[in-house]
Formats: structure tokens, sequence, C-alpha cells
């Protein structure tokens, strides 16, 4: 579900609108749609500009308009919404069926209602036990839940200068953890973005911070000088060190959006490959030998993006 603007996104749109920035350059930075962009900017826009306190005080303001809820004022719906809860019908079902029969009520609302404990929604109180699940309240979502992130003031990667994201430039690799049986095991996986040339790290002391830190550091400090320029990884626990590779390569690292695997494209088809020689369910501690022997496999492999040539032969040349 995509969240409303908040007031650190307002804040940058209000800087980059005066910068002169267009709203697609906008949309872009801050991960939004072009459209929202516009009717922020045309909504809370006024003749001094636009600002974004003023804006996200208007929003809150917004939020809390007062509503009457549906089914306490439309008495008829109310009693089939009861009639169908008291069949053990979960909302969804309650709310499918009203549908076909010309009422328009929600799955949320009908939740809303069971959970709500003064019954000023229109439902008798407790009617949470004519759930299918019979909670007294509602179970929290983890996505709901923002924890603290152990990467703290990072990079993220609409901050990605214009060369990495063309592949104008080698250098540029995008990286990520394959998580072995039971998640005790695990490699790094680091792609180079114009070669597709792959590096498959093991782990054997694990996948904390300061292991996959030194692993990646290794690995990418065996490779020439000018191919190793940035990395894109994941918002995942196991980059906290993340600034530690910073220092010793004398690189920028960037971060993905949060659950947007699809801003690593290179990095993903990889793994996806890679799961040909180290399938899902297996333990990844095979030792240093066979994982560079997958690696070689990999990167010989003639590859049909490079006219039938391989990754290691592109990056040679590279």
């Amino acid at each position: 579900m995509v969240q409303c603007l908040g007031l650190e996104e307002r804040i940058r749109i209000e800087v980059l609108h005066e910068a002169g920035t267009s709203i697609a350059d906008i949309a872009f930075k801050i991960g939004r749609d072009r459209s929202t962009v516009y009717r922020e900017l045309k909504r809370n826009s006024t003749p001094q500009g636009y600002d974004a306190d003023a804006a996200q005080a208007a929003a809150e303001a917004r939020a809390r308009r007062p509503e009457t809820p549906k089914l306490a004022c439309d008495h008829l719906l109310r009693r089939k919404v009861l009639e169908l809860l008291h069949l053990r019908w979960s909302p969804h079902a309650v709310s499918q069926q009203l549908h076909a029969d010309g009422h328009q009520v929600c799955a949320e609302t009908i939740y809303q209602a069971c959970y709500d404990p003064t019954a000023s929604s229109g439902l008798p109180q407790h009617c949470w036990r004519n759930l299918p699940s019979c909670r007294r309240r509602r179970k929290p979502r983890s996505r709901c839940t923002r924890k603290p992130s152990p990467l703290k003031d990072y990079r993220p990667i609409a901050d990605r200068c214009e060369t990495v994201r063309s592949r104008k430039e080698p250098g540029h690799w995008e990286g990520d953890l394959m998580i072995g049986a039971d998640n005790k095991t695990a490699v790094a996986t680091l792609t180079e973005r114009v070669s597709r040339h792959t590096l498959v790290v093991g782990l054997p002391g694990g996948y904390d911070a300061a292991s996959t830190a030194a692993a990646v550091t290794a690995a990418l400090s065996r490779q020439p000088e000018h191919l190793v320029r940035t990395l894109t990884w994941d918002q995942g626990r196991e980059m906290a060190n993340w600034s530690d590779i910073e220092t010793s390569l004398g690189i920028k690292v960037y971060f993905c959006d949060a659950r947007s695997p699809w801003q690593r494209p290179t990095n993903e088809q990889t793994n996806g490959l890679l799961r040909r020689w180290l399938p899902k369910g297996t333990n990844l501690n095979i030792g240093p030998a066979r994982l560079a022997a997958i690696e070689d496999n990999l990167n010989t492999m003639p590859r049909k993006l490079h006219a039938w040539e391989s990754a290691h032969t592109v990056y040679t040349t590279l």
C-alpha cells in the first residue's frame, strides 16, 4: 500500500522546486510518481511558493476530518453485515456479497467496526467474536511498524549519478546476499553492471555486519582500482558497516529503496542464474574452491546480451 507523502519528502520537494528542478526529476529523486508531485504542488502552492511545513499541516488537518462511520448511518447495510457475520463469513466475503447485491462497503470498514470498542461504528461491542480468527484485537502488521534503520544516515539510490544508471561507465557494482538452508549460511554476490562479471564471496563466519563488510571489502580490493567506483545494495542489516567499505576502498555505497529489489536488476538476475549451482534450501558453506569454480563457470558462460561473449571476456577488455 502506497503511503501518503511525509514531511521529509515534502521538504525535499520544496528544496528541489525552489532550485528549478522539473516535476519529473523531483519525482525520480524522491521515488514517487510525477502525478503525485504535480498534485502536491498544485494543491499546496501559494503565490509565495510551496512551503513544506504548511503543506504537511494542511495534510494532517484533512486527515483529521470527522466522518460518520458508514455502518452507523445506514441501518439496512448494518443489518445485512451482521447477518453475514453471524454466519462466520469473513469481512472480505461479506463485502463481495454485498457488492453483488448493490451495496458498497469494503472489508476494512467492517474490520474497523468489529474492533471498535465504543460501538460508535454501528456494530455492537464484541462483534470481533464473529470474525473467523476470533481475535480480541487486530494483529499488528510488521510493515506498519517502522524500526530504526541499522544503516543510519545511508546514501539513497536517488543520489546515484546518471553514469551509473546508463551503464556508460564501468566499475559500478550491485550486491546482495544469497541465504542458505534455515537462514544459517549465506554468500555475498557482487555483479559489475556493464560486464555482468560476478564475484561469489563466501561468508563462513556468518553474515553479520562486520563479517559481510570485511568479505565484500576483500573481494573488491582484489579488482582493478578503476573498475571499483560504487556499490549498490538493499537495506539489509548485514550492511550496517557500509561506511567501513567506503573508507577502505574509497568508493560510495548506495542503498535501494525499501522492498525495491528491481532497483538492483543486474544482481537480481545474476542471483537467479547462480541458483542453478546454489539452489534454495541448501548449505552454502561449501568452501572457497567450490565457490570459485561456480564463479568461473558463470563468468565464462556465453551471454546473449554480450553477443554471446562471456562476462569474463568483456570484463577483461574493460
